[in-house]
């Protein structure tokens, strides 16, 4: 056997880097896709059975939750004693009078009322700002042209006419209603 080959080996050749031949796209997808779905779902049931978990005793039989019963009394009855015959005479019915309604101007106490400013040419975010730091916090605003519109963004609008006149003392649970244009727009 003196040969460099033997009947069962093949003739050697120098070693030549091949570069692997690429599959098309399609054929890729074919594999990759139906790995990448089985990766997620695998992640899926291995994320959601979050380890061991371990039951107490506590756990599994909860404490018992204690519940108080109250018996309420019945009042005793009230015996009347009986009274000495006497002349009974009948008193003059009298009614409390009623207190009058107050005006609006009447004096209270400082904390509950409150002089309400003149907010006729202000912006509409102006007034409002103004009217709560008095500690008017009922406000609300319509459109003064008759057109319905919301106010929506309150710094695009004017004030041109307000509820209550300025100048007056009045209660600060008093609504204070302003009408109101666009500030394009001239008062009408």
């Amino acid at each position: 056997m003196g040969g460099s080959t033997s009947w069962n080996q093949q003739p050697t050749a120098p070693y030549q880097a091949v570069a692997p031949a690429l599959k098309p796209g399609w054929a890729r997808k074919r594999v990759v896709i139906p790995s990448a779905v089985g990766l997620f779902f695998f992640g899926v049931v291995v994320g959601s059975a979050g380890g061991e978990t371990k039951t107490t005793a506590a756990a599994a039989n909860p404490a018992p939750t204690v519940t108080a019963t109250v018996t309420a009394k019945a009042p005793e009855p009230v015996v009347a004693e009986p009274e000495a015959p006497a002349v009974k005479t009948a008193a003059p019915k009298t009614t409390a009078p009623k207190p009058a309604a107050a005006p609006p101007d009447a004096k209270a106490p400082a904390e509950e009322r409150a002089r309400v400013l003149d907010f006729v040419g202000m912006g509409l975010q102006e007034a409002q700002d103004s009217a709560q730091a008095e500690g008017f916090f009922v406000l609300t605003s319509h459109d003064s042209t008759g057109a319905g519109r919301m106010q929506v963004f309150d710094r695009n609008w004017k004030v041109c006419s307000q509820s209550v006149a300025a100048g007056r003392t009045v209660d600060v649970g008093t609504e204070l209603d302003f009408g109101t244009v666009k500030l394009s727009e001239t008062c009408p």
